[in-house]
């Protein structure tokens, strides 16, 4: 990434800002099985994915899992954490006169919740959240509609995600991109960073 410095990097939420990467296995399946929802993980998947995609909010996610009453969004967003040093990494890029902005597969709600949990409207610009867009990644849609928001070209776009099937869509679009994943992750189609300060590592100069 060294060389010409970006227009804007844009970071995706699970996984990159926060912890843990796959929020469905690790957060919510575990969720809902401490307060006995009779679905099965597969049942659970689809009924997130609908509430991803903006179809149901999640008043009625709760609903549907047989919790509603006893379940709620502020409850459930507290599991998620910060990634160690990423937002950091995001305000020095900022400080550059970088912006900042966020793609991410997520409910509508709960994106909003953690992002005034932990105060990150005061750095991320733009969010691009699929709940938003009723389209998820990798579709190209959401990529497009990201680039419009942002009203620059693809190739001032630096793309940070932990899925290689969603950098393989934006470079599609022409944006760059970084892997940021585990170290034993790492990528042949991606610059890999496993760490803020890996992505420090790739911006410096």
């Amino acid at each position: 990434m060294a060389g010409v410095e970006p227009s804007w990097v844009v970071l995706d939420a699970m996984g990159v800002i926060y912890q843990p990467g796959d929020d469905v296995q690790q957060l919510l399946i575990p969720y809902l099985r401490a307060h006995a929802c009779p679905l099965d993980d597969d049942e659970i998947r689809a009924l997130y994915v609908e509430c991803s995609l903006g179809k149901l909010p999640s008043n009625e996610l709760w609903r549907r899992a047989g919790v509603d009453g006893v379940c709620s969004d502020e409850d459930y967003c507290r599991s998620h954490r910060l990634n160690e040093g990423v937002v950091d990494f995001g305000r020095e890029m900022a400080a550059r006169g970088v912006g900042i902005a966020c793609q991410s597969n997520d409910v509508s709600e709960w994106s909003r919740i953690l992002r005034r949990r932990f105060g990150l409207d005061e750095l991320v610009s733009e969010w691009v959240i699929s709940g938003d867009e009723g389209v998820r990644k990798p579709s190209r849609d959401i990529y497009r509609a990201l680039l419009g928001r942002l009203g620059c070209a693809a190739g001032d776009v630096v793309f940070v995600d932990d899925s290689e099937a969603n950098l393989d869509a934006a470079a599609v679009e022409g944006m760059r991109t970084v892997l940021f994943a585990e170290r034993r992750r790492g990528s042949l189609r991606h610059p890999s960073a496993s760490s803020a300060a890996d992505l420090r590592a790739l911006f410096a100069g």
